[in-house]
């Protein structure tokens, strides 16, 4: 708004301007009531009874004109003083949204200690404590939060710590909020770190163990080769059972890469997966004659049921590897029975079994067998030439086609995997 329009400018130019016109205004008066007395030489009290009714009626005209440009003034600071308090609303609601949308918890602290916002992320606050001191918060696991909090306000600087609320991980951080260069509180937030630090520890252990997984067969073909390559050795019997032994080992290597770069491709946040209309039931044939010998030499048979034959919006290739991946793990946990091969429709949910009647699974291994290399028989899974990363790979190409994976199991009587896609 320019100045020259606000409203209290133009009163103040306005009264100034009528001080000025009342004596222009009374001077002309004065000049027509001297003009009237020289022509018709009136009567000296009829002249001043003129003279005061005219300038009544002036300072009347003058007075109504001023209380008119009042109510104007009024009027218009009203509607000014209307138009601030919605864009301050407005602004208020906008942080408040902004306060509210933020998905970790939050707390203002005023120059006094008193919580004066809060967001309803997480129940660090609740709605009570609004105005409250920060040491009247009443939750015994929240004594972190209050002397994190008490800290920051005390030592007036930002702070950066990871504390423990209740048994979870929070990165603390507190910004102090300044007036006119005067600290007047702390803006405090905290955010569960909890899958980082998870995240963290998952790729120190599966650094080590595929560190482990890699100096296994070097170390056995290493050994073999420097028994060979000595000057006198000389059983050929020996060196056939060596060099078979390291073709098992190299395969097993060449396996174990194939598979960490395959885990590594899907580890990404975005995974390219080239969807087409598919159908499983051939998938699930190629899978079964690529595997049928090996399943024979153990006396395994395998069985095939097809209650559906619906094509199913999928990655033929990496549906192949969920195929493979858990028809040869029912193999090799296996030693006699039959493998099951299932498909059916479910609602809008295309559904696909493997079941067996091996080993099976005991309870605290079924927590763990989606982690990558563990192997719920190790011994088993090494003479077998496995990579422990199979059931790392189905899970993350199920996840990455926004499916679903269960496995039911019973130790010694079978285990059943069940994966579910979108049809």
């Amino acid at each position: 708004m320019c100045i020259s329009n606000h409203p209290a400018v133009s009163a103040i130019c306005w009264r100034k301007c009528m001080k000025r016109n009342k004596y222009i205004y009374l001077g002309l008066i004065l000049t027509c009531i001297a003009v009237i007395q020289y022509n018709y030489h009136l009567n000296e009290y009829v002249l001043l009874l003129l003279v005061v009714v005219a300038i009544a009626l002036l300072w009347e005209f003058l007075d109504q004109k001023n209380l008119n440009l009042h109510r104007r003034e009024n009027i218009e600071l009203q509607e000014e003083i209307k138009s601030t308090a919605k864009d301050a609303h407005l602004k208020n609601k906008q942080l408040l949204t902004v306060v509210t949308s933020i998905p970790f918890p939050m707390l203002l602290v005023d120059q006094f200690g008193n919580i004066v916002m809060h967001n309803n992320v997480s129940e660090l606050c609740e709605d009570g404590s609004i105005g409250e001191h920060m040491t009247y918060m009443s939750n015994a696991y929240l004594h972190p939060v209050r002397e994190f909090i008490k800290d920051a306000f005390i030592l007036e600087k930002p702070m950066d710590k990871i504390i423990n609320i209740n048994g979870v991980e929070y990165q603390s951080i507190s910004v102090p909020v300044t007036a006119k260069k005067k600290y007047s509180g702390c803006l405090v937030l905290f955010q569960d770190i909890s899958k980082t630090l998870e995240g963290e520890k998952m790729q120190k252990r599966f650094i080590a163990d595929a560190s482990h997984e890699l100096k296994t067969p070097i170390a056995v073909i290493k050994g073999m080769v420097e028994i060979l390559n000595r000057e006198d050795f000389d059983d050929e019997e020996t060196r056939s059972e060596f060099m078979e032994q390291i073709e098992q080992e190299i395969n097993r290597l060449d396996i174990l890469v194939k598979d960490l770069l395959q885990l590594s491709r899907l580890s990404l946040s975005t995974v390219l997966l080239e969807r087409e209309k598919t159908d499983l039931c051939q998938v699930i044939d190629k899978a079964v004659k690529s595997l049928e010998k090996k399943a024979e030499k153990k006396g395994l048979s395998i069985v095939k049921e097809y209650q559906s034959h619906d094509l199913v919006f999928c990655d033929p290739l990496k549906m192949s590897q969920v195929v493979l991946n858990l028809l040869s793990n029912a193999i090799k946990y296996s030693d006699t029975g039959t493998i099951t091969l299932r498909t059916k429709q479910e609602g809008s949910w295309y559904v696909l079994e493997v079941a067996d009647e091996g080993h099976g699974i005991s309870k605290p291994d079924l927590e763990k067998i989606f982690e990558r290399f563990y192997r719920v028989d190790d011994d088993r899974a090494r003479s077998s030439g496995g990579s422990g990363l199979g059931l790392s790979i189905v899970k993350s190409i199920v996840e990455a086609h926004h499916g679903e994976l269960k496995v039911d199991s019973e130790f010694n009587k079978g285990t059943t995997f069940t994966v579910r896609l979108k049809n």
